[in-house]
């Protein structure tokens, strides 16, 4: 199943009373020559705990169910384990009462764990994908662009536009050249020269809004231009948004080796965009605005469905409170005209925030640890209000 927003809306409103089976696993390709790889080694052991966890519940029809839904996933396990299955990072989701599965692999690695909830254990997902968020690159040369989308680790082909600089009313002068002649020549040559680059200059303008457009409809947080900086300044004069520019040719490289190219620009774009915003909420949660900082202003605001973007400390751990109509609470602190026996404790707040953000269509970005320091002072959450 391809990923995108949409996929992680429709993972987080999985729901079942007898609980959400969510298996993450890495596929490491360091450790394939082993006979039984590592990775399957740890998804086995974390299996039969899960299974012995299960056995031991109280509740016998859930605990039958559980078991049942398990010994059904077998076919999805194969594929999950299968080396010869693309992907590095691969997440599957099953609801115990269901015969429903989402799966989602990636060229990017997750933490290896196995979490039986009453909803999607999601957070992991998120993290992994903030690492590397929708970007387009594009390679500028003279013969035209080459347009690549790479996200969550993985490149491909979006398109090429090709040049055609030919100026047939200022072909070259050829014959014996007398020196009037050669000067002529000369001055014709030049003439040509610049009519070529006035072409390309205005070829290279004019891709502008189809730039712009695949960025808009593909998602694109950053666009990469790639080539000659001559050419690409010229490009990037007519886009907006988050533009890098990098000096160097590698037009005859795949999709994946120009990304692996232009990952570390791209992962110093993550920081720089995340910590702008970041230094946004706070100046405005401080100043009165349209922001909040800390984890008690943040949850009044999304239980109020104020937030548009909602900001999480990758690293970060959090702990509350539910209240019976959903409403999130920061630890020790109960509602007035509500009893703490009326409250379900929730030991990762983190995921119901996220939960909570995706369910009014706010966006959740992931604050790397250089980003997140500046809210180190205010629980490592922010967000950005609508009101």
């Amino acid at each position: 199943m391809r990923f995108d927003r949409a996929a992680l809306r429709e993972v987080v409103a999985i729901h079942d009373d007898q609980g959400v089976l969510s298996f993450y696993v890495t596929a490491d390709p360091r450790e394939e020559a082993a006979i039984r790889p590592a990775w399957r080694i740890r998804f086995g052991n974390q299996l039969a705990d899960l299974r012995k966890q299960v056995s031991a519940d109280g509740d016998r029809p859930r605990r039958v169910a559980v078991l049942a839904r398990l010994e059904k996933l077998e076919t999805e396990f194969a594929l999950l384990l299968n080396p010869t299955e693309s992907g590095l990072g691969r997440v599957l989701f099953a609801p115990v009462g269901s015969d429903e599965a989402w799966t989602f692999s990636f060229q990017l690695p997750v933490p290896d764990q196995i979490v039986l909830e009453s909803t999607a254990y999601v957070r992991p997902l998120v993290n992994t994908v903030e690492t590397a968020p929708p970007a387009g690159l594009v390679l500028v040369s003279r013969d035209g662009l080459r347009m690549i989308d790479y996200r969550y680790g993985t490149a491909e082909e979006a398109g090429r536009t090709d040049f055609d600089l030919s100026a047939e009313d200022w072909r070259q002068m050829r014959g014996p050249a007398t020196s009037e002649l050669a000067r002529q020549a000369a001055t014709h040559r030049d003439k040509f020269e610049r009519r070529v680059e006035e072409n390309l200059t205005r070829l290279l303008r004019a891709t502008g809004p189809s730039i712009t457009e695949q960025a808009a409809s593909r998602g694109w947080i950053t666009v990469v231009l790639i080539g000659d900086v001559q050419l690409t300044e010229i490009m990037a004069a007519e886009l907006t948004g988050d533009i890098i520019q990098i000096d160097a040719v590698v037009d005859a490289l795949p999709p994946a080796k120009i990304a692996e190219y232009a990952e570390p620009q791209l992962l110093a774009a993550r920081t720089r965009l995340a910590t702008a915003l970041a230094n946004r909420a706070k100046d405005a949660a401080l100043s009165g605005g349209r922001g909040a900082v800390g984890l008690a202003d943040t949850l009044n605001a999304l239980n109020d469905s104020r937030v548009a973007q909602l900001l999480l400390a990758e690293s970060r751990e959090w702990s509350g409170s539910r209240t019976a109509d959903g409403r999130l609470c920061p630890p020790d602190q109960i509602p007035q005209g509500e009893s703490p026996q009326e409250h379900v404790q929730e030991d990762r707040l983190g995921e119901r925030m996220i939960e909570r953000a995706l369910d009014i269509d706010a966006e959740v970005i992931v604050l790397d640890q250089e980003s997140s320091d500046v809210l180190a002072d205010f629980d490592g959450v922010a967000a950005i209000l609508r009101w």
